[in-house]
C-alpha cells in the first residue's frame, strides 16, 4: 500500500508538471538561433573547435543536442519538450541524491527533489528551450556534486568527467570548484575537525585542470575571453537584479503581483536560512551553494530571467528542505501544493501568451507568403515578435522564396536571415557595435546578423527613401486573435501629404 501510495503521488506530480511542457512552450527569441545552426550546419562537432555564436559564447554541448533534437524531430516542439522535461526531472532526482548525501532522511531527500520539480520558476525556466544550456550544466553540476560528496575514488572520477560536461555546456560552471570545495570543508566541520588548505585543494585539482582546459579552449575558438555588447546595468541594479532573482525562485513571476512576490519570497528565504541554520550542519552549505553560484552572474551585465537562477534555486530548494525536515510533514505538503498551485497558475498564464505568440507568427507568415505571390521581398512588420524574420524562414513549410524574403520586425535588436543579393543594401539597418560582437552567426553559408537596437536604428525616412519597394505590414489583434493588413499605400499618401 505504502508503494501504491508513492507511486500514485509521483504520476499525479509528473502530469500536474508535464501538463505545463505540452501546453506553455513554443519557440521564442534565442531559440531561432540555435535552431538555424541545427537545420544550417551539417556537423555539430564544428562548434567545438570553430566559432558558431559569432565570438558570444562557447557552448558546444547544448548545440549539439540541438542539431539531434532538430534533425531528428523536424523541429517539432513537441520534442523539444519532452527533452526540457527529461532535463528538469533529472536535476530534481540528482538534488533529492544530492540531499540525501547531505544528510537528508530520505523522505525529506525525496522532497527536496519534489519540491525543486514543481517550483514555478525553476519551471519556467525550463520550459524556454535556450535554457537548455542551464539545464545540462546543472545537471551534470548536480551530479559531480552527488559523485563528490561520498568520497569514493570512482565517484571523484566521475565527478571530474561531469565538470567537463558541465563547463563545456556552460560557462557560469566554472564556480564548480569553488562549491566542491565548500562541501569538503563542511563536511569535515560537521565532524568537528579542521581541514588544511591543502588538503581543502589538492583533491579538487582535476576539477581545476578541467576548467583550465576548457578556458583555453574557449580563448582559442573565440579569439579572446567571449562576451556581448548588450546593455550593463549599474552595480546597483544588477543587486536589486540578483535579489530580485532569488526571490522568485522561490515564487513565481506570474501570477503574483510584484510586492506579493518579493513579501512571500523573502519571507520564506527568511525563514528558511533561520530554522535551517539552527538545527541542520548542512545549511551553512546550502547558503554558500547559493552564495557561490551567484558569483559568475553579474558579467552578464543584465542578470534578468528565470534561467540564470535556476542553479541557485536548487540551493534554496535545499535550504527549504532542510527547515521543513524539522517541522511537520503537513507543513512540507503544504509547501508542496503551494509550489505546485504557483505552477499551475504559471503555466495558464504562460499558456495563454504562447497561444497568442503563435497567432502574431502565423499572422506575419501569411502576409510575407502573400506578399511574395505579388514579387515582394522587403516587409517592415508593426506589432511584431523578436526574430521575426528567423521564425518564419525555418519554418518548414516555407518556400524557396520566402526564404529570400527580409521581415524587419519593429523589435529591436533582432536578427535576420540574411540573403546574399541584399546584404549591400540593408547594411545600414544593422546594430552598430554590431550584435553579437563579429556581426553575425555563420552557419554553413547563412549568415545571420542582428538588427539596431532602439536607439541606434535609423529614422522611417531613411528606411523608405533607401527602400522604396518596403511593404508595411501591421499586425492587428482583434477579438482574441491576431490579423495582418497591407498599409503600405495608406502609409505612402500619409507620408506624402
Amino acid at each position: 500500500m505504502k508503494y501504491l501510495a508513492w507511486g500514485l503521488f509521483v504520476f499525479l506530480l509528473l502530469s500536474l508538471v508535464a501538463w505545463d511542457f505540452a501546453v506553455a512552450t513554443t519557440f521564442l527569441g534565442d531559440d531561432y538561433i540555435f535552431r538555424a545552426f541545427a537545420r544550417l550546419e551539417s556537423n555539430p562537432l564544428a562548434a567545438f573547435v570553430t566559432d558558431k555564436h559569432g565570438g558570444e559564447y562557447y557552448r558546444p554541448l547544448p548545440m549539439l543536442l540541438w542539431w539531434v533534437v532538430e534533425r531528428r524531430s523536424g523541429g517539432g516542439v513537441w520534442a523539444y519538450s519532452l527533452a526540457a522535461l527529461f532535463l528538469h526531472a533529472l536535476c530534481a532526482v540528482l538534488l533529492g541524491v544530492v540531499g540525501r548525501c547531505l544528510g537528508l532522511s530520505r523522505p525529506s531527500a525525496s522532497f527536496a527533489g519534489a519540491l525543486f520539480f514543481a517550483a514555478p520558476a525553476e519551471r519556467e525556466a525550463a520550459l524556454w528551450f535556450s535554457a537548455s544550456a542551464d539545464l545540462l550544466s546543472s545537471a551534470a553540476m548536480l551530479g559531480a556534486i552527488a559523485c563528490w560528496l561520498p568520497g569514493k575514488r570512482w565517484g571523484r572520477a566521475v565527478s571530474v568527467a561531469l565538470a567537463a560536461v558541465a563547463v563545456f555546456c556552460k560557462e557560469t560552471a566554472l564556480i564548480l570548484p569553488l562549491l566542491l570545495a565548500a562541501a569538503s570543508w563542511f563536511q569535515v566541520a560537521n565532524r568537528g575537525r579542521t581541514l588544511s588548505v591543502r588538503r581543502l585543494l589538492l583533491p579538487i585539482a582535476p576539477h581545476v585542470a578541467v576548467m583550465s582546459l576548457y578556458l583555453v579552449s574557449r580563448f582559442l575558438v573565440l579569439h579572446g575571453i567571449g562576451g556581448t555588447n548588450d546593455p550593463v546595468a549599474p552595480w546597483w541594479g544588477r543587486g536589486v537584479q540578483l535579489a530580485g532573482g532569488l526571490v522568485h525562485a522561490v515564487t513565481a513571476y506570474v501570477p503574483l503581483p510584484e510586492w506579493a512576490a518579493w513579501l512571500a519570497g523573502a519571507s520564506m528565504i527568511g525563514w528558511a536560512a533561520t530554522v535551517a541554520l539552527r538545527r541542520n550542519p548542512w545549511a551553512g552549505f546550502a547558503v554558500a551553494w547559493v552564495i557561490i553560484t551567484l558569483l559568475p552572474l553579474p558579467a552578464a551585465g543584465w542578470v534578468v530571467g528565470a534561467r540564470y537562477y535556476y542553479l541557485p534555486g536548487a540551493g534554496l530548494v535545499l535550504l527549504i528542505s532542510m527547515a521543513l525536515q524539522a517541522t511537520s510533514r503537513l507543513a512540507a505538503a503544504l509547501a508542496l501544493a503551494f509550489f505546485l498551485g504557483l505552477g499551475l497558475l504559471s503555466g495558464h498564464h504562460r499558456a495563454g501568451e504562447v497561444a497568442l505568440y503563435r497567432q502574431a507568427v502565423a499572422a506575419a507568415q501569411a502576409a510575407v507568403v502573400e506578399g511574395v505571390s505579388k514579387g515582394h521581398r522587403l516587409f517592415l512588420v508593426r506589432g511584431a515578435v523578436k526574430d521575426l524574420d528567423l521564425a518564419i524562414k525555418l519554418d518548414p513549410r516555407s518556400s524557396s522564396a520566402v526564404q529570400s524574403t527580409v521581415s524587419i520586425p519593429d523589435v529591436p535588436a533582432s536578427f535576420v536571415w540574411m540573403p546574399p543579393d541584399l546584404a549591400d543594401r540593408l547594411d545600414f539597418l544593422l546594430a552598430r557595435p554590431t550584435l553579437p560582437p563579429s556581426g553575425a552567426y555563420r552557419f554553413g553559408r547563412a549568415r545571420i546578423v542582428g538588427l539596431a537596437r532602439r536607439d541606434e536604428a535609423p529614422d522611417l525616412e531613411d528606411v523608405l527613401a533607401r527602400l522604396p519597394e518596403l511593404r508595411m505590414i501591421q499586425l492587428l489583434f482583434d477579438g482574441g486573435r491576431f490579423t495582418w493588413q497591407d498599409r503600405t499605400e495608406a502609409f505612402q499618401r500619409a507620408h506624402q501629404e
